[in-house]
């Protein structure tokens, strides 16, 4: 998660070159965890109890990612150290680019085959 902070971070404040990058890092990095974990819980709750979650609770991961994140980057000052440190994945930082865009369209893809693929096994269900 350092790394990807890192380059989530100076995406907002080098190419953005917005005011408020740390604040907009969280969102992001909190909305990609968020759109991963609620694919997870909508497929696992339509397989085992075929009901599909709503709306509220949807809103309560992503409250509850970004209160995580607040507190683990934000709060502890992690977020200052990790800039400071500047990691990457295998000191490598043109991988680490091509992941960190990896990671944030694969998550950001949720948004579109999930409804898609949640729709399909609630029709199994019936």
């Amino acid at each position: 998660m350092s790394v990807l902070y890192n380059y989530y971070y100076l995406f907002y404040s080098k190419i953005l070159k917005d005011n408020e990058p740390h604040m907009y890092t969280i969102m992001a990095l909190s909305a990609s965890e968020a759109f991963v974990l609620i694919g997870i819980v909508e497929i696992l709750m339509i397989n085992f109890y075929c009901y599909s979650i709503g709306k509220w609770v949807m809103l309560g991961i992503v409250a509850f990612c970004i209160g995580a994140n607040y507190f683990i980057f934000h709060k502890t000052g992690k977020a200052k150290e990790i800039i400071r440190n500047n990691p990457k994945f295998f000191n490598n930082h043109k991988l680490s680019i091509v992941l960190t865009i990896a990671f944030f369209l694969i998550t950001l893809s949720f948004i579109f085959w999930g409804p898609i693929y949640t729709k399909y096994l609630l029709n199994q269900c019936r």
